[in-house]
């Protein structure tokens, strides 16, 4: 009978260890709310949610080109983007410097599909672009 009690109170602690350790297993996702990508994933074409007629695209090799709503386009090439595109990163930000009459441009993407874009001249507005392809 001793043995007895002794198995059940051994089987009770082995159940209670196991939904302890589920319990702080499933909550650890929790705590890591920020997904993270890699520069490489924003590779595509991103399109402005209030103008569509607005939209940038990333290369394989670094390259943003934007295309304005009057037809017009630039190029510019993302700095580092050799050594940055592999690395994980909760946010990234890309700053194209010294554009005529805007400043500089800043790009903040908060996920792989998701971008603020703003302007150095032009302060309190911001610019919010999603990823079509």
């Amino acid at each position: 009978m001793i043995n007895k009690k002794r198995i059940v109170k051994f089987i009770l602690l082995m159940l209670f260890l196991s939904l302890t350790s589920l319990f702080f297993t499933s909550c650890s996702s929790l705590f890591d709310s920020a997904s993270k990508f890699r520069p490489y994933d924003l590779r595509g074409t991103w399109r402005n949610k209030d103008d569509y007629r607005e939209e940038f695209t990333i290369s394989y090799d670094g390259i943003l080109t934007s295309y304005n709503a009057d037809g017009s386009y630039s190029h510019h090439y993302i700095e580092n983007w050799d050594n940055e595109k592999y690395n994980e990163k909760s946010y990234y930000e890309l700053i194209i410097p010294n554009l005529p009459i805007l400043g500089n441009m800043t790009f903040y993407f908060k996920s792989d599909n998701e971008c603020e874009i703003s302007y150095g001249s032009v302060s309190g507005i911001t610019y919010y672009f999603e990823k079509v392809s």
